[in-house]
């Protein structure tokens, strides 16, 4: 696992209080959210229920929250990561 993913993946109650209510104000476009999804890990091995990606924003650091549900697919449930939350599309994120 990378560095980039073990920092990903930090949560003490505080730090994940204080990354939800920053990243409350983020809105990521559908270009950062398909950035974010490329570093997901797989989600039938990963322990924790949720993963923090980070993506760059005029340089600065932003989390994007993917959680970790299960789905019913015919006799088996497996796992797959979901994004809740609000997208912000753009006119050019939009094709023609």
């Amino acid at each position: 696992m990378t560095s980039k993913s073990s920092r990903s993946s930090r949560s003490s109650s505080s730090r994940t209080k204080s990354s939800r209510s920053s990243s409350a104000k983020f809105i990521p476009n559908l270009t950062q959210i398909n950035t974010a999804a490329k570093d997901l890990p797989d989600p039938e091995i990963w322990p924790e229920d949720t993963f923090l990606c980070p993506v760059m924003v005029n340089e600065k650091q932003k989390a994007v929250e993917f959680s970790r549900i299960q789905i019913t697919r015919g006799s088996t449930r497996p796992y797959r990561w979901i994004y809740e939350g609000k997208v912000l599309i753009r006119n050019r994120d939009v094709s023609e």
